[in-house]
């Protein structure tokens, strides 16, 4: 069949890519989530040798903290696999992460997001201390908790400004 064409998801359009015969053939076996993550990062060309992209640094992020920290995802890898992902993560996500942090409270331009950065920075904080306790890293934590901290004072603001209105508005009425 059609091999530049995708298929929308829906049975007609299985039956219109991919002929008569797609709906006759089997499943094949039950994937694991992190099989599906995995199956996922090499259909959308996101794997790690690659240009890092914020993409892939975040499929990257989702695929380390499933196989670290989610246990019921399926079967373990091998230990020399554990290996390389750490590493993959030290040498190349890190510093990628660093290099393209920009100083702004616009989420779009950030590598990655808020809660991202929470669940690795809680595994690092657990399992990796001395990754935790790098340049690079502590450059990111400080760049995220002063987002937090800017956000609460915003809120504060934005408070004490209603509040101000409202009292401008009772002596008004009265």
């Amino acid at each position: 069949m059609v091999k530049t064409r995708r298929p929308l998801g829906s049975l007609a359009s299985e039956r219109n890519v991919g002929g008569e015969e797609i709906l006759r053939r089997r499943v094949g076996p039950e994937q694991s989530p992190v099989q599906r993550q995995m199956n996922g990062i090499y259909e959308r060309r996101e794997e790690v040798w690659r240009p890092l992209t914020r993409q892939s640094i975040v499929a990257f992020i989702r695929l380390f903290l499933m196989c670290f920290v989610e246990m019921e995802n399926g079967l373990p890898l091998e230990p020399g696999s554990y290996r390389m992902m750490k590493k993959c993560l030290v040498k190349r996500i890190i510093p990628a992460i660093h290099w393209r942090l920009v100083y702004t409270m616009d989420e779009a331009y950030w590598p990655i997001t808020l809660t991202q950065f929470r669940e690795l920075d809680s595994f690092l904080t657990e399992h990796l201390p001395i990754v935790q306790k790098e340049d690079e890293w502590a450059t990111v934590a400080y760049f995220f908790k002063e987002v937090v901290r800017q956000r609460e004072e915003y809120k504060r603001l934005e408070e004490m400004e209603r509040e101000a209105k409202e009292a401008v508005q009772r002596c008004l009425n009265t």
